[in-house]
């Protein structure tokens, strides 16, 4: 016998849920079975056979399935959740590896900052098993790490909430130019709107930073090339395509023919680590970012700019639900 009266539970199925929530999202049966890879008629059954696990009508009788009825609004809302739930649940039994650490970033940190940490993990903390994933848009890294897909993400988050933040440093922005334009530009948004600019990314972070910059001087910045990545921006603005707003880390080391052209206003942004769940792998990642010697050691080599308006290794918010701080 089911543990939970009014749900026949050798009937209904996840499957049910997600031809329902898909047939809603969608606005039809024919659209939600088109997505399945089913005939309508099969979809209408599966609902036929919902509505009577449930003993009530999710749609309204007379209106071909286009209309749901309060109850089926009400249903939708919880199915919805369901949906979202196993989905998240899938994704994690896909990435979800023993004693791995999924760590998800942005390109220049995955290849001037991460380098150091993961060093610091595998000589200190002892752990080998790290999997590094890079994103351009920073929206699509936090969107990865609540899906279950990152341990944790690393880089200017500071719009995102999750369970587990901490703040280790800062990055400055500049812009580069080549360098036969530098004296070409007083470090002004009025004079730099002039010139061609080149854009990180289609969707990047670093091109709203542009954008609001310039407007909150008024003026308007016009992208003439659309670049993938900082790298491919860099090797642009090297051959006097236009100038770029880059990380100030993505120059450490590099022996390409740029100038940084000093802005009026200098341009930096919090960089964080976020986690779900602090598991002991997530742990030892966060005392590693929060040693205070390599914290400055970074920040001398130019990789970091080191916060001082908070003591070194703070952690906010504070932990996880459950756990109390150290």
């Amino acid at each position: 016998m089911s543990d939970y009266p009014g749900l026949n539970s050798n009937a209904i199925t996840l499957r049910q849920f997600d031809y329902f929530v898909n047939a809603v999202q969608l606005g039809s049966l024919t659209a939600a079975a088109k997505r399945f890879g089913i005939t309508p008629s099969a979809m209408s059954q599966q609902i036929d056979a919902l509505e009577t696990s449930l003993g009530r009508n999710v749609f309204e009788p007379q209106s071909r399935r286009s209309r749901l009825t309060e109850f089926g609004r009400e249903f939708f809302t919880q199915a919805a959740e369901v949906v979202e739930s196993a989905r998240q649940a899938m994704a994690m039994g896909q990435t979800f590896g023993e004693g791995v650490l999924t760590i998800g970033t942005t390109p220049i940190i995955a290849q001037k900052l991460l380098p150091p940490l993961i060093y610091r993990m595998r000589q200190e903390r002892h752990i080998d098993g790290i999997e590094i994933g890079t994103f351009t848009d920073v929206r699509e890294l936090n969107a990865a790490l609540e899906g279950g897909a990152l341990d944790l993400a690393i880089g200017p988050l500071g719009q995102f909430s999750s369970r587990v933040v901490h703040c280790f440093g800062e990055e400055e922005l500049v812009v580069v130019c080549h360098p036969s334009q530098r004296n070409s530009f007083d470090g002004s948004w009025q004079q730099l709107v002039e010139a061609p600019w080149i854009r990180c990314g289609a969707n990047s972070d670093l091109a709203d930073t542009v954008s609001r910059e310039a407007g909150r001087v008024g003026v308007h910045v016009r992208f003439a090339v659309l670049a993938p990545d900082v790298t491919t921006a860099l090797s642009l603005v090297e051959h006097g395509v236009g100038i770029a707003l880059v990380p100030k880390m993505a120059l450490h080391g590099s022996a390409r023919l740029l100038s940084i052209i000093r802005l009026c206003r200098p341009i930096h942004r919090e960089l964080t680590v976020h986690a779900q769940d602090a598991s002991v792998h997530v742990e030892k990642f966060l005392e590693v970012v929060s040693d205070s010697e390599l914290v400055r050691k970074l920040g001398a080599t130019g990789l970091l700019e080191v916060r001082r308006t908070e003591p070194e290794g703070v952690r906010r918010p504070p932990s996880p639900v459950g756990r109390q701080p150290r």
